[in-house]
């Protein structure tokens, strides 16, 4: 230890002992915090080394001048309120306010004025202490700000964590649902596979009952018709004219109901998929030339007028001939029954694709509530027309079914009262599957 420092003979002490003044001022001068004298009209009368550092002004530059250079204008009120405390002998301690530097920016304190009084007790001055508090300022308010952006946390977290559990609810319920959900899609899965097997048991049956009750009403029919043709040919003698009509009227009707069993037969098949198409390049031309053979004599009864406007070209078609001969000859059929007058002409077009054969009448035209509704099985276009014209109306839905079976379809276009044109779409080379 230095025994002069302890004993108090340090370099200087002497010094000091006989200037306790310019002790008080060494301690003034080496203070970090700016020490101001000032009278009570806010002269600065005396300037430390610590306000030159905090307020970058000289002691040459301040002292004599008032104190108000170092306030900010909005901020001079507080000056004056300094004042008047101090007059009344208070102190004003660790007061938080903003004070202006020698190049204008400001500066953050906290300032400590206590009063200065003259041997008779009058104050007739101030000592002003100013701390340059800028750093532990931002430091509080980055302290305040960290605290509120923790509770802004804790607060987000405890709506996450609400969240959350309301989220997991949600999902327990949606998990219950699901499962609730996938119970029932079970069921209706079990349901469905009964459904479909009763309903293929159900169509199987048909089927066989269909095939049954078609061998068994063809019997009779043919025995019928083989009966009406030994008395058309008279072997069971002589017959007048007018049974000869009636003879005409029963096989009619037998050929009417041999089409009828054909026509259930082949729209079960249909139906059920079971259809059996038997493709071949044919000559479209021959088989539509060959058409009018079937149609001629009931064109012939009506006077109506037949046309045909062939493809030409020698075109080919992969299709199954007896199916389309089916198709056309129902199309044809339609046409002459529901035309009292005009023409029946058939059309052919054909591109790189398609073929169009078309079946156009000048007959009654179809309603155009109707255009769909007359492909549905046992419906016809009019009531009025059922009852004067014979038909099962199973031929457009049968037709309309093997056109798309051959990859195309029936389609139909009419105006009232004007006529129709019934369109067979097939592809020049349909390949099945």
């Amino acid at each position: 230890m230095d025994q002069g420092v302890a004993g108090g003979s340090w370099p200087g002490s002497s010094f000091f002992s006989r200037n306790p003044r310019a002790w008080l001022a060494a301690i003034v001068d080496s203070s970090d915090d700016a020490i101001v004298g000032k009278t009570l009209d806010s002269i600065v009368r005396s300037w430390n080394a610590g306000a030159i550092r905090i307020f970058q002004y000289e002691p040459s530059e301040i002292i004599g001048r008032s104190v108000l250079e170092l306030i900010p204008p909005e901020l001079h009120h507080e000056e004056i309120d300094i004042l008047d405390r101090l007059s009344r002998g208070q102190r004003i301690d660790h007061f938080e306010t903003v004070r202006v530097r020698r190049d204008g920016t400001r500066v953050d304190v906290s300032l400590s004025v206590s009063p200065i009084r003259d041997g008779a007790g009058r104050i007739v001055g101030a000592a002003k202490i100013a701390r340059d508090v800028t750093e532990q300022k931002r430091l509080r308010e980055s302290e305040c700000d960290l605290a509120n952006q923790l509770q802004d946390l804790a607060t987000e977290l405890e709506q996450q964590v609400d969240q959350g559990q309301s989220l997991q609810q949600e999902l327990e319920e949606a998990n219950e649902g699901l499962l609730r959900s996938l119970a029932e899609a079970e069921r209706l899965r079990k349901d469905a596979e009964s459904a479909r097997s009763e309903a293929e048991q159900a169509s199987s049956a048909k089927s066989r009952f269909l095939a049954t009750m078609s061998h068994e009403l063809r019997t009779p029919l043919n025995a019928i018709a083989g009966y009406v043709d030994l008395l058309d040919m008279g072997l069971r003698g002589p017959i007048t004219v007018e049974q000869r009509d009636d003879l005409t009227r029963i096989k009619r009707s037998q050929q009417t109901l041999l089409r009828l069993i054909d026509d259930v037969l082949d729209l079960s098949k249909l139906e059920s998929g079971r259809v059996e198409l038997d493709l071949e390049e044919v000559r479209l031309d021959e088989l539509l030339a060959a058409l009018e053979t079937f149609v001629a004599p009931k064109v012939g009864e009506k006077q109506l007028i037949y046309s045909l406007d062939a493809c030409g070209g020698d075109i080919m078609v992969t299709i199954d001939r007896r199916r389309v001969e089916q198709i056309l000859l129902n199309l044809l059929s339609n046409a002459v029954k529901f035309t009292s007058r005009g023409e029946v002409r058939v059309v052919c077009r054909s591109d790189d694709d398609y073929v169009r054969i078309q079946v156009r009448d000048t007959g009654d035209g179809i309603r155009p509530e109707l255009l769909e509704a007359i492909f549905e099985p046992f419906v016809q276009g009019d009531k009025a027309l059922t009852r004067r014209t014979q038909g099962t109306g199973l031929g457009l839905s049968i037709s309309r079914q093997l056109g798309r079976a051959m990859g195309g379809d029936v389609i139909v276009e009419s105006t009232l009262g004007k006529g129709s044109t019934f369109t067979l779409l097939v592809p020049r080379h349909f390949r099945d599957g």
